[in-house]
């Protein structure tokens, strides 16, 4: 992780910190091992069900408890924001490397013969999804969440040209930031290149492209690119892809908000899989 990113980050709201703490692992022995060094959680005169959960979850992961204050609560994360009552200090972020997403596709890969699928059937199921140029920490928030709704198994994130993972991001995220791996990338196009090698087929939305997601097949091994609301892809990205697709548009506005168009063609290529699915179990 780069020198920008080491200050510990704060995630908050309710849904977002029990998402986090339910996926640490529990506390042997007093040690944590985990990503939640520390929890603030503001004093209420009722009991709250997510708020005691959060406590008892905080216990068994050996993670320590502080009560504070509403106004040293605003302090910490933004009077502006809706922090429920409670915050969780994280650990610096753990981007994945490119070769541990290669691990996960290994194992996956395993794991899908070992359930009696056919082998050369695993790679139609795979998609994720790499981001170019998304600088708004909501946006990629949104992208994160939306993204692990689909069943997209992993997001490429470059180092430059890109909000990094904050506490806004996670806010965003809804808590989907603490399942969905997050690979951090120096070269866009390198990866690109070995996404390729790995079976995967590359596919930008552009504006300008002549064939709509919605007619393409994307029942493939399916990297898709999500360019910036105002340029869009980078120049190199666009000439390393396999396939640009468009998202129609019949109104005046000329583009969509980045995670508005990362929803819908992540959830055109899930209802061509259902699709392909069903056709399938009635032939059978």
């Amino acid at each position: 992780m780069d020198e920008k990113n080491r200050a510990d980050e704060l995630i908050f709201g309710r849904n977002a910190v029990l998402a986090f703490l339910q996926a640490e692992p529990v506390s042997r022995r007093g040690v944590r091992g985990g990503r939640v060094n520390k929890l603030f959680v503001m004093p209420t005169a009722h009991s709250d069900k997510r708020l005691d959960l959060i406590k008892q979850l905080a216990k068994q992961r050996n993670i320590p408890i502080f009560d504070c204050e509403k106004r040293r609560l605003e302090q910490m994360v933004g009077a502006e924001q809706a922090h429920q009552g409670v915050a969780a200090q994280l650990s610096p972020v753990d981007y994945w490397e490119f070769e541990d997403f290669l691990k996960l596709l290994e194992k996956d890969r395993e794991r899908w013969t070992a359930e009696g699928n056919a082998p050369e059937s695993f790679m139609n199921n795979y998609v994720v999804g790499i981001l170019d140029g998304i600088e708004d920490p909501h946006n990629l928030g949104a992208i994160v969440r939306v993204a692990e709704c689909a069943g997209v198994k992993a997001l490429f994130l470059p180092e430059r040209r890109s909000a990094s993972i904050t506490s806004v991001v996670a806010k965003t995220s809804a808590g989907a930031l603490a399942t969905l791996p997050v690979v951090r990338i120096g070269n866009l196009v390198r990866a690109l290149e070995r996404l390729k090698e790995s079976g995967f087929w590359i596919a930008g939305l552009d504006a300008d492209a002549r064939q709509s997601c919605f007619e393409a097949d994307l029942n493939i091994p399916l990297a898709i690119v999500i360019g910036s609301e105002g340029k869009g892809m980078s120049r190199l990205v666009k000439e390393h892809c396999d396939l640009l697709l468009k998202i129609p548009m019949f109104g005046q506005t000329e583009s969509l908000n980045a995670s508005v168009a990362a929803a819908i063609v992540f959830y055109e290529r899930v209802r061509q899989a259902t699709s392909k699915a069903t056709e399938k179990q009635a032939l059978h």
